[in-house]
């Protein structure tokens, strides 16, 4: 195995806990589901880094990250519906409407591209440390509601901005890390 494939292996195997994480969460097993999506979500980060600082970064590679991020958010979402419902119940339209933005961006990235859209922006970015550092107090410690408005808040406008690069951007294109207003500044500059 090439060394340069080391960031699609660490994805891979985020994906196959996927599975694991849903029977943990249907088996009411909180403490093993947290620590479970709690090492997933260290790989996210891991494999990340090791991508950009040995340059091996590639289409595949964002795209298996895009589809284990996605699917981690899911059975992240799902944790939080068998684990601790109340919290679900009670904040259904916050959770709906964050859900319901970041369906329509990877519905319309399906449609516009043929694939999830792969942007990977730091609002995206942050919204996904925010979300996991909220699910993994949650399910350690307690729910804590100005914490989680602040996290959805944010997970928000990343769908938003996420959507309106996907009006905007013609192409498929992975990692625009500097989000929308990179995006504006180029098409601003190709204007004049």
């Amino acid at each position: 195995m090439q060394l340069k494939y080391i960031p699609n292996v660490i994805s891979l195997v985020r994906l196959s806990a996927v599975p694991v994480l849903i029977w943990l969460a249907f088996a009411q097993e909180q403490r093993m589901f947290a620590w479970l999506l709690l090492a997933a979500g260290l790989s996210d980060v891991l494999d990340g880094w090791i991508a950009r600082r040995f340059e091996w970064t590639s289409a595949l590679g964002a795209l298996l990250d895009s589809i284990a991020d996605l699917l981690l958010i899911i059975v992240s979402i799902y944790g939080i519906w068998q684990l601790q419902s109340q919290v679900f119940l009670n904040e259904w339209l916050v959770f709906s409407s964050v859900i319901v933005i970041w369906t329509i961006v990877h519905v319309t990235a399906l449609v516009r591209y043929g694939r999830l859209a792969s942007f990977h922006t730091r609002l995206a970015q942050f919204g996904m440390l925010m979300f996991g550092t909220f699910v993994m107090v949650l399910l350690f410690f307690d729910f804590f509601a100005w914490f989680f408005y602040i996290t959805a808040a944010i997970c928000f406008l990343g769908g938003i901005e996420s959507l309106v690069m996907i009006v905007l951007v013609p192409a498929w294109t992975p990692d625009v890390r500097e989000g929308l207003p990179a995006i504006l500044r180029k098409r601003r500059g190709s204007r004049e």
